[in-house]
This record gives C-alpha cells, sequence and structure tokens, in this order.
C-alpha cells in the first residue's frame, strides 16, 4: 500500500489525497464519513481531500444526500497523467531550446571520445547530418565502418571528397589514394580520421596500433578550416604527384 501511496504523491497527488483514492479503489460509493474510516484520513481532514479530488477529476459524486463518492478508473487517471506530462515534456522542449544557444556552445567548446564504437557513432552521425558538403581522409577499416552512410548521404546529394589510406574505393563523389600507407601507419603509429561537414564541424581521431584510440568533435570555425586546409592539402599533393610523378617526389625531397 505504502509503495502504491508513493507513486502516487510523485504524480502530485498529496499524502491524504492518495489515501482516499487509494481507499475508493478498494470500496467505493461510499460516504466521506466512510471513507475517512477506511482510509484512516482524519474526519476533518477528509471533505477538503475530497474536494480537491474532485477538482482534480480524479473522483465523482454520485448521489447528493448523502454525498457519496466513486473513484475515476485508474487507467483513464493514469493516461490523462500520461498525456499531461508528454505534452508538458514537448512544451518545455519548444521552449528551452529557444533559450539553449546550441552553436555558442559548440563553438566554444572541444569534445573528447575514446571509445571506438563511440567514434564510429559519431563519425556516422555526423555524415547523416550532412546538408551540402562531406570532406574525408580516412583509411580502409573506418571506411568500411561508415560507406552505407556515406552512399545514404550522396544519394540524397551531398557532395563528397575522400582521401583514401588504403585500397577501398567509394564510387562516390570525388576520391584520391594517397598511397604510402605503410610507412605512414608505422610514422603516425596507427591511423587517423578527419571528417568535416557542410564547413561547419569537424572530427579528427587517431586510432592506435595497440587498439587504443581517441577523438575530438568541435564546430570552432578556426579548426574547422585548419582541417579543411589539410584535407585540401592532401588532395593537391596527390593531383601534383600524378601529373609530375617523380619529379615532385624529388621537388618535396629539397623540401
Amino acid at each position: 500500500m505504502q509503495q502504491i501511496i508513493s507513486l502516487l504523491q510523485e504524480l502530485g497527488f498529496s499524502q491524504y489525497e492518495a489515501q482516499a483514492y487509494f481507499a475508493l479503489l478498494q470500496q467505493s460509493n461510499v460516504t466521506g464519513y466512510e471513507l475517512a474510516k477506511n482510509s484512516g484520513i482524519p474526519a476533518s481532514k477528509i471533505y477538503p481531500t475530497l474536494n480537491k479530488l474532485v477538482d482534480k477529476d480524479v473522483v465523482v459524486v454520485v448521489s447528493a444526500n448523502p454525498k457519496k463518492y466513486l473513484p475515476k478508473p485508474p487507467d483513464e487517471i493514469l493516461s490523462r497523467f500520461r498525456n499531461d506530462y508528454l505534452g508538458t515534456v514537448d512544451s518545455l522542449s519548444d521552449k528551452l531550446n529557444k533559450v539553449y544557444s546550441e552553436d555558442a556552445l559548440l563553438t566554444s567548446h572541444i569534445w573528447n571520445l575514446t571509445d571506438y564504437p563511440v567514434i564510429i557513432e559519431k563519425l556516422r552521425e555526423f555524415v547523416d547530418e550532412a546538408d551540402a558538403t562531406v570532406y574525408l581522409s580516412v583509411w580502409d577499416e573506418e571506411l568500411d565502418a561508415i560507406s552505407d552512410t556515406l552512399g545514404a548521404a550522396a544519394a540524397r546529394g551531398v557532395d563528397i571528397t575522400t582521401v583514401h589510406f588504403g585500397a577501398k574505393r567509394l564510387g562516390i563523389g570525388k576520391e584520391y589514394h594517397h598511397g604510402g600507407e605503410h610507412y605512414i601507419r608505422l610514422e603516425r603509429g596507427g591511423r587517423r580520421i578527419t571528417l568535416i561537414i557542410d564547413d561547419d564541424r569537424v572530427i579528427l581521431a587517431h586510432f592506435r596500433n595497440d587498439g587504443s584510440c581517441d577523438a575530438v568533435w568541435t564546430a570552432n570555425s578556426s579548426l574547422v578550416l585548419l582541417a579543411k586546409d589539410y584535407i585540401t592539402h592532401d588532395i593537391y599533393t596527390i593531383r601534383i604527384h600524378e601529373q609530375f610523378g617523380e619529379k615532385a617526389e624529388k621537388l618535396f625531397e629539397k623540401v
């Protein structure tokens, strides 16, 4: 009984209101005097309590002389509470989101991620949210994990530019093969990924050869621009090498 009383109080019932409603469910069509005895509510408190329950449309009066009381069915009451609660949540969501400045929060923070599945899920979320452009520098392992969501983005008209480290190809958008994966993996101790969507947000991750990983993401415009410059620089390097081959290699060796 006490658990039910406590749960009713969580829905906004007072102690006496909860006791009265619970007692009416057990024995209805009773007078206030009878209900006071059945519920343990003091006689001086029973009628003010019943009046509040009537006002809340939880209890109804079924006769006038003497007044007798019936509880409304629990399913009806709980359904109303559920609808009222969800309506309040929806209303608050609209109002609070107007106050909450998401753009200001995103541009002033760098968010850290350390778990591989979480990082992959964030990458997929980014691509799913892309409206216009995706710039991506990626290795085969992570390309496998996000290729389907990249395909879906391309299908809805997102322009995708990818720099690949590895043998895989998407077959969508503009693709560039970096090459030298073995030496880069040894030099860096693992793989990296850079993903920029809509020139608005970036996520950068490092997947180490020992299995550990970490990532950061942000909407900070300076970091977004820096990451895009990094990918663009790789693309220019790849295109120069494709055009000039060994001459380009010798040129860069002198830098």
